[in-house]
């Protein structure tokens, strides 16, 4: 009736979390500013640990593209890659600026959505990033305690992660290296929990670290290639070992890849599909007929062939036998050439399904979540 207030409806608040739960993280941002409650809501713990939840539930499999283009700024685009339907949806984010244009840097698999960009050189520099809700921490130095002897001579690797632990932290592993063998024998790394803002030492593994291979993690553990320095030899293979950190004891422990056809870590690579630590032959030789993908089964310490896939089904884009895989949807594999430009499907043998993305860099499993960068 006319003159009459229309009164609010009032919605339990446990149903409004459970809408909120499903919207995507760029709305949530938004609607921080509806109300102090909603607020308070959407930062919770609880909370964010439900949307990363759903997050993961979802059918499709998230992908983020990464690229550089002048000003030395990181491109990043979402690709959402939906099998059932063939459908690929895009979404780009914000250029990252980091660093100063004369900065070469590397970019971190990302965890929770998460990642850091740190720079190559020995003038270090961590940005760690949540690129959904364009927010960015610096971090501090970890080598401003160190010898200036390392100089221009030392390689290093950083991984980030989630512990599993009661109240679970996330936290960054940083090793370093020395090439001069009179100076550092083997590797020593740091950590930095993000709930703190100092790098400290930790027991650091009785090997090297190929650093030319991203650290990936996996239920609180961080996963990376290790080989002795002996092995290396020029023109010797680079026989590689899988270190795992667990992130909540700290210690290292090493898994044999003797079950593998090919152990030169110049020769595989990682990644994590089916929720298992993988490891691939990135090019296959002239003879290689399969292309193979072996999964670590943790609790035995051994590998299993978990896809074999006819290199008689790949399209003439992998002329050069260089193959990538990004992850897996229910029995799909998404696949990658060298170019980094073609998306491929495999299901079976007739199910081939490319897709052209140019101007891509590098790609990662990704999902959106609302995990601060500072916590």
């Amino acid at each position: 009736m006319e003159g009459k207030r229309r009164r609010g409806v009032n919605i339990p608040r446990d149903i409004v979390e459970e809408i909120l739960v499903k919207v995507p993280v760029k709305s949530l941002v938004r609607f921080k500013v509806v109300s102090k409650e909603w607020r308070r809501s959407i930062e919770s713990t609880c909370f964010i640990e439900k949307h990363i939840r759903y997050q993961k539930s979802l059918g499709g499999a998230t992908i983020l593209s990464t690229g550089r283009r002048r000003r030395n700024c990181l491109v990043l685009e979402k690709l959402l890659i939906t099998p059932c339907s063939g459908s690929i949806q895009t979404c780009p984010y914000l250029p990252i600026k980091p660093f100063r244009p004369t900065y070469d840097f590397k970019v971190s698999e990302p965890c929770d959505g998460l990642f850091c960009i740190y720079t190559k050189t020995n003038d270090l520099k961590f940005n760690l990033v949540n690129p959904a809700t364009n927010s960015r921490r610096i971090l501090p130095d970890p080598i401003s305690t160190l010898d200036a002897v390392y100089g221009q001579s030392m390689y290093s690797l950083l991984g980030i992660g989630r512990e599993n632990g009661v109240i679970p932290k996330h936290k960054l592993l940083w090793f370093f290296q020395c090439n001069d063998k009179l100076v550092n024998e083997f590797t020593r790394c740091k950590v930095l929990s993000l709930d703190s803002n100092s790098w400290r030492y930790v027991d650091p593994p009785n090997c090297r670290i190929y650093c030319d291979q991203p650290i990936i993690h996996l239920d609180g553990v961080l996963y990376c290639f290790s080989f002795n320095r002996e092995e290396m030899g020029y023109g010797q293979p680079c026989i590689c070992k899988l270190l795992a950190f667990d992130l909540h004891t700290e210690m290292f422990h090493s898994f044999s890849t003797q079950d593998l056809e090919s152990r030169d870590c110049r020769e595989l690579s990682m990644c994590i599909l089916n929720h298992r630590p993988c490891i691939f032959k990135k090019r296959l030789g002239n003879n290689d007929l399969l292309f193979k993908i072996w999964g670590l089964d943790i609790n035995k310490s051994s590998w299993e062939v978990m896809y074999s896939i006819e290199f008689s089904c790949f399209p003439p884009e992998f002329y050069n036998r260089f193959i990538i895989p990004v992850a897996t949807i229910n029995d799909h594999v998404i696949l990658s050439n060298s170019r980094r430009d073609i998306w491929v499907f495999y299901g079976s043998k007739t199910h081939i399904f490319p897709y052209k993305f140019t101007a891509s860099k590098y790609h990662m499993s990704f999902f959106e979540t609302l995990v601060s960068v500072y916590q």
